[in-house]
């Protein structure tokens, strides 16, 4: 049995990369080019310090808006109304059911701009299978270290190699466990590391639950 139980919300509960290309989608219909969107989304994802995030349509369309786009406020309407669609993962309900088996305390820790993130996770209808839900703008390792109170048996399901590096190194003892993130590290960037990654969440339960 695990103490703790940490799992990411984006791009492992949520696809949050099929998110994103409705994005764009809103915003191509104001004539943005794939290139500008591109840039400008990692400029409005990304804090003033690396590793933290801050990301907001808002923000998103401003900077646009510098560019030179006529984005009218009825896009950012429109980008609120993509969280009535389901971008859940398929497998997240049975994933969630079954970890809290094997976890005295299942935590959702996601790291992003805390009133968009709320919007998210209350529209996937999710928090209801954890014990507490945390959002941070980023900073995970410590954030982590400050729950668990120096609890030994740990894990966190993410798809951030950059994140998971620092995590690893910050607390050796968590058990990491990635699924594979679908567009932007490929299996070598893995390896590279040494850090196990999956294709689905069935099969980060099964690797976890075997450690239990």
């Amino acid at each position: 049995m695990f103490d703790y139980g940490f799992v990411d919300f984006d791009d492992i509960l949520f696809k949050t990369y099929v998110f994103k290309e409705d994005i764009f989608g809103c915003f191509a219909r104001c004539g943005v080019s794939r290139a500008d969107y591109a840039l400008t989304y990692n400029q409005a994802v990304f804090g003033p310090v690396q590793g933290y995030f801050d990301y907001t349509f808002e923000k998103h369309a401003n900077l646009l808006r510098d560019l030179g786009y006529q984005i009218p406020d009825s896009t950012i309407d429109e980008l609120n109304n993509l969280l009535e669609n389901n971008y859940n993962n398929s497998q997240a309900e049975d994933f969630l059911l079954n970890c809290k088996k094997f976890t005295k305390k299942l935590i959702l820790l996601s790291a992003g701009e805390p009133k968009l993130q709320n919007k998210k996770i209350n529209a996937s209808g999710l928090a209801k299978y954890f014990d507490e839900v945390v959002i941070i703008d980023g900073g995970k390792g410590p954030k982590i270290e400050s729950i668990i109170d120096g609890a030994p048996k740990i894990y966190y399901v993410n798809d951030n190699l950059k994140e998971n590096i620092e995590i690893k190194k910050y607390l050796p003892r968590i058990i990491l466990a990635a699924l594979k993130h679908q567009i932007q590290w490929d299996n070598e960037d893995y390896r590279k590391y040494n850090l196990p990654f999956f294709n689905s969440l069935e099969e980060i339960k099964n690797y976890v639950e075997k450690l239990a």
